[in-house]
């Protein structure tokens, strides 16, 4: 018959415990990995053996209808082409495009109330107007107005629109600078 005596202090015994756990956890987690590891090799050479098929198709494939990709490539950079060269003349067109909205919006804004436009003639980048005014006053305004714009310049007017004082029949020519009939 065997006799145990217990020597050992309760703290010793408490760390021999927690040791025992600690190897049997990791013992467990390791019996736990390996087959885990194995899967995933296996996964591994299984893929691996796939991309190797799929390329091998791939390329098989892409032997076959490159010609045809090819061919239609062809086609979409020729109607690209075309297209491209419609939009630059069209660019071009809108690049000389004289803006005469803008001109209008000025020349609307320098007359006064009592003037009236009957004709307005563009010629290149000369314009005429003709109309009424009720006073020589409201048509002086009006060629103040417009000299004083930036835009215009080499304003002329003849003597016959000064004559009378009322009910004034006018004409008035002026030139627009390129610059601002080019401004969008």
């Amino acid at each position: 018959m065997k006799i145990y005596l217990d020597l050992l202090p309760e703290e010793k015994k408490e760390e021999i415990k927690r040791k025992r756990k600690f190897f049997k956890i990791i013992h467990n987690e390791f019996l736990f990995l390996i087959p885990i590891s194995a899967f995933f090799l296996i996964l591994m050479t299984i893929n691996l053996s796939l991309e190797m098929k799929a390329k091998e198709l791939g390329a098989s494939v892409n032997s076959n209808s490159s010609q045809k990709d090819y061919k239609e490539l062809e086609e979409y950079e020729d109607k690209f082409n075309q297209i491209n060269s419609k939009i630059s003349n069209i660019s071009k067109i809108q690049s000389s495009h004289l803006n005469w909205l803008s001109i209008f919006y000025k020349i609307s804004n320098n007359i006064p109330e009592n003037v009236y436009i009957s004709d307005l003639v563009t010629i290149d980048y000369q314009v005429s107007l003709a109309g009424k005014a009720k006073t020589r006053d409201d048509f002086l305004k009006m060629q103040d107005n417009i000299k004083s714009d930036d835009c215009f310049f080499n304003i002329n007017v003849p003597l016959s629109s000064l004559v009378s004082k009322k009910d004034v029949e006018f004409q008035i020519n002026f030139d627009v600078k390129k610059e601002c009939l080019i401004k969008s």
